[in-house]
């Protein structure tokens, strides 16, 4: 049977408070690294990217439509404008001259079409520009939301990393002050037991299962020495026996 101290059992509730401490610690770190929130966040500021890419590329397709567009009516007004001088020149015959108006008005024809192609690409162009103005302030405000969540995430995790590295430091100080044998005994426990090692028994009821000991448990418990160390029959915790008044004894 293995033996301990009345103060080494009380250590062991100690250490097992600060092995808790660590365990609360390490699961609140995985719930910072895997908070729905800035998880939320991300998707959002990915769909927003996604949507402003799109938006700059229908505005850099509908500028470049305005440029074409802008193109076409300049070189057909350069013709129409050559034509005119030569017509008001009187250069050539009266049937090159005739040919010469008739290709001047079709040339006007052509140049009021591409006027119009070239207005609608530019209303065109300024509907992009204001969804692509929406689009990136939209993306800002996303970009300036996560940036947010993972500052106040960073703070946290920075927060709770140190309190782990100073439970961690007091953790180590209290072991080495243990038998070996009775801390190597309480991890193989602990490892098993869900992160419970030790637990107070208070009255009739182990705080390691939650549950009542039966009174032929709790007999066998009560005859047996107070440096032998005592299981919870449910969970196979080291047991520390409790005073009449609550207090570990």
């Amino acid at each position: 049977m293995t033996t301990a101290s009345r103060e080494d059992q009380l250590r062991l509730l100690e250490l097992q408070s600060l092995d808790t401490a660590l365990d609360q610690a390490r699961h609140r770190m995985q719930q910072l690294r895997q908070d729905a929130d800035y998880a939320s966040l991300q998707k959002t500021l990915a769909e927003r990217q996604e949507s402003a890419d799109q938006a700059a590329a229908a505005l850099a397709e509908a500028r470049a439509a305005v440029s074409a567009a802008e193109a076409e009516v300049a070189s057909v007004q350069d013709r129409r404008e050559r034509n005119q001088k030569r017509l008001d020149a009187g250069q050539g015959s009266a049937r090159d001259l005739e040919n010469m108006m008739h290709e001047i008005s079709t040339l006007t024809e052509l140049q009021n079409q591409h006027e119009e192609v070239e207005l609608e690409a530019m209303d065109a162009a300024e509907q992009a520009e204001v969804a692509e103005a929406a689009a990136q302030r939209s993306l800002a405000q996303a970009q300036a939301a996560a940036q947010e969540r993972s500052a106040v995430l960073k703070q946290e995790a920075s927060e709770v990393a140190a309190q782990g590295n100073d439970v961690t430091a007091r953790r180590k100080a209290l072991a080495a002050t243990l038998p070996d044998d009775l801390v190597a005994r309480y991890d193989k426990i602990r490892s098993r037991n869900g992160g419970i090692g030790a637990a107070r028994l208070i009255g009739n009821r182990s705080e390691a299962s939650g549950m009542p000991i039966s009174p032929a448990d709790l007999a066998e418990i009560e005859q047996t020495p107070v440096e032998t160390l005592v299981f919870c029959p449910d969970s196979g915790a080291i047991l520390v026996r409790a005073d009449d008044d609550g207090q570990s004894a």
